[in-house]
This record gives structure tokens, C-alpha cells and sequence, in this order.
């Protein structure tokens, strides 16, 4: 567990001498190597992660250095992920060659919206740990690329739909799920975040968790497109983490409705929201709620974003507190999260 702080450690200090020395606006040598730092170390894991095993065994047993459609289909996975797999064999011989490739298109993307849109940058990074946002993609590799591709994308949503409408339909083919969060994601706009809207969500929340297992129309439209995503419609409740993980999004999500400007980030105000239903369908299938991510990322930016306004004292006060409370959350997830410990390389 301590080589995950270590490696916060190093970032966080990184990300500090580029915030005090006025350069979050430019990038340096600085910025190369946090994501070095960011890349190598997923890079290097081996069987670290609930879906290693079967993303090296796909790898290294179904993808050649051939373009093939048998082995596309044979994959059962997107045809982005396959050609990333296919190009990455190409080019090099590693075994683990296709975890560096993920890595790379994963960080890259999260790291430059950070660097861009974050008013507190070196808090963003260390909120990019403690959300869980940087081990994630251990577990979940194609989605986090879309995720990664999504979040990238958010910072055109408004000023340039093209891009926008691009980004998303590049990430969708590493995961579907990212058209369905794009579509969401532009409903949104029309939406204002208010408490009414948080009570209808977590009444439709509700009410959906209940009928979800009978929408036998929604497993046959997904089992066509990936024979994979029937997975997300079985019986596979999360578990009690992530019911403390729902109450945790719902009162900062209160905090951000009762202690902030009503016209301020209204848009990431509703993305967040929107994630707690998501979270909810978690309490029915683990797997749906990986979805959430799509939304909740924004609090990345959201929350450093919204305390930089506050009086010095007023901030760190608040920031002390948050960056308690989510370490309290990462180290729990490091013990009983998706096999992220004891983390293991395959060079030594």
C-alpha cells in the first residue's frame, strides 16, 4: 500500500512546484514527468486489477500482430480497443505492451483538462488519487479510456459540438457506454441543479432499481451490440462501500446546493447529480454503476474550482477536511477495492 503514496507523494509535490511557480498556464519538463510518473506505474503492474487476467490473456492469446476480423470478434471487446491491442503488437513484443498503450491514453487526456480548466491545479491532482480517479482504470481499462476521451471532451460542450459529438464517438469505440453518456450529457445542459431535481433523481433512482432487472428489452438491444454488457443487467449488488460511497456524493452534493452561488458551475452541479443515479443502480448491479464515473469526474475540477473563491482561511479549512475524508475513502478502497494491493510489477 505504501508504493501508492509514494507515488502521490512524488505527484502532489510535483504538481505544488508547478502551481507556486506560475505554470499551470505552460507546459514543462514538470508536467513530462508526472505523467511519467503516472503511466510507468500502471504500466509496469502485473495482475493488479479485478481485469488483468483476462485483458493480458486476450492480448497475448487472441490478438495478433495480423489484423484480423476473426480476432476482432473473438475478442468480444470494442473495435477502438482492438486496434489500439493490434497496433500496440505491432510495435513492440512486451506481453504487457497493451497496458502501457491504455496507460497512455487513459492519463494523457485527464491530465491536460486538469491542467487547463483547474483553478487549484495541485489540488486537482491529489483529488485525482483520492477519488480513486487514477486506480480506476486498473480495474475497468476500455471504459476508463472512453472516460478519459469523455472528460477531455466536456470542456467543448458548450463552445464547439463537433469536437464534442468526435471525442465521444472515438471513446465509444473503446466502450459503448460512452454514446450513452454523451446523450445524457447534452440533455443536461437543458437542466438546472436544484434540490427539487436532487429529491426526483433519487425517487427515479429508486423506482428504476426496482423495475431494472425486468427491462428484458434493454438485455437483448446490449447483447447484440456486446454479447459482453449483459453483465450489467444480472444480480450483482455492490456492497456496503458502496452505499457509504452513495451517502458521501449525496452530502457534498448538498453542500454544493446550500453553500455555493445557485449560478455558479450549474452545468458540473447537475453531472454530479446525476451520478448519484447511477450510484444507485449500483445497490442492483456493481457493474452499472462504473456509469457514474462519466459524471462524477467533474468533482476533479468542481470542488477545487469552487473553494478557490472562498477567503483563504474559509478554503483551507475546507480543503483540509475534504482531502481527510476522501483519503479516509481511498485507503479503504486500496484494502477492499478490486485487488489494487499488494501492488506487483513484472520487472522484479
Amino acid at each position: 500500500m505504501l508504493v501508492y503514496f509514494l507515488v502521490i507523494l512524488i505527484t502532489y509535490l510535483t504538481a505544488l512546484m508547478i502551481k507556486f511557480k506560475n505554470l499551470t498556464k505552460k507546459w514543462t519538463f514538470l508536467d513530462i514527468f508526472i505523467l511519467l510518473i503516472l503511466i510507468i506505474f500502471s504500466g509496469i503492474r502485473f495482475n493488479v486489477g479485478t481485469d488483468y487476467e483476462i485483458y493480458y490473456f486476450i492480448y497475448n492469446n487472441i490478438v495478433s500482430s495480423n489484423f484480423s476480423l476473426d480476432d476482432y470478434n473473438a475478442t468480444t471487446q470494442e473495435f477502438g480497443y482492438y486496434v489500439l491491442s493490434w497496433i500496440t503488437k505491432r510495435i513492440s513484443d512486451s506481453p504487457y505492451g497493451i497496458f502501457w498503450a491504455s496507460a497512455f491514453l487513459t492519463y494523457i487526456p485527464i491530465y491536460v483538462r486538469i491542467k487547463k480548466d483547474s483553478k487549484d491545479f495541485a489540488f486537482s491532482i491529489l483529488l485525482f488519487f483520492l477519488l480513486g480517479l487514477y486506480t480506476g482504470p486498473f480495474n475497468t481499462i476500455r471504459q476508463w479510456i472512453a472516460i478519459a476521451i469523455n472528460f477531455y471532451s466536456l470542456q467543448y460542450v458548450n463552445t464547439d459540438k463537433k469536437k464534442f459529438l468526435l471525442f465521444n464517438i472515438i471513446g465509444s469505440l473503446f466502450h459503448s457506454t460512452c454514446i450513452i453518456a454523451m446523450i445524457i450529457q447534452l440533455i443536461a445542459k437543458k437542466v438546472k441543479p436544484t434540490f427539487t431535481m436532487l429529491i426526483g433523481i433519487l425517487i427515479f433512482g429508486i423506482v428504476f432499481v426496482m423495475l431494472f432487472g425486468r427491462m428484458s428489452f434493454l438485455f437483448e438491444i446490449l447483447s447484440n451490440i456486446n454479447p459482453r454488457y449483459t453483465v450489467y443487467f444480472e444480480p450483482q449488488p455492490g456492497g456496503t462501500g458502496s452505499i457509504l460511497l452513495f451517502v458521501l456524493r449525496v452530502i457534498i452534493v448538498l453542500y454544493l446546493l446550500f453553500f455555493t452561488k445557485y449560478n455558479e458551475y450549474q452545468y458540473e452541479k447537475t453531472l454530479l447529480m446525476i451520478s448519484l443515479f447511477f450510484m444507485m443502480l449500483g445497490f442492483y448491479n456493481v457493474f452499472v454503476q462504473r456509469m457514474e464515473a462519466y459524471f462524477g469526474i467533474v468533482l476533479v475540477l468542481l470542488l477545487p474550482n469552487i473553494l478557490c473563491r472562498m477567503k483563504s482561511i474559509e478554503r483551507w479549512m475546507y480543503k483540509y477536511y475534504f482531502t481527510i475524508v476522501f483519503l479516509v475513502v481511498f485507503i479503504f478502497s486500496l484494502i477492499f477495492y478490486a485487488n489494487l494491493i499488494p501492488y506487483k510489477t513484472y520487472i522484479m
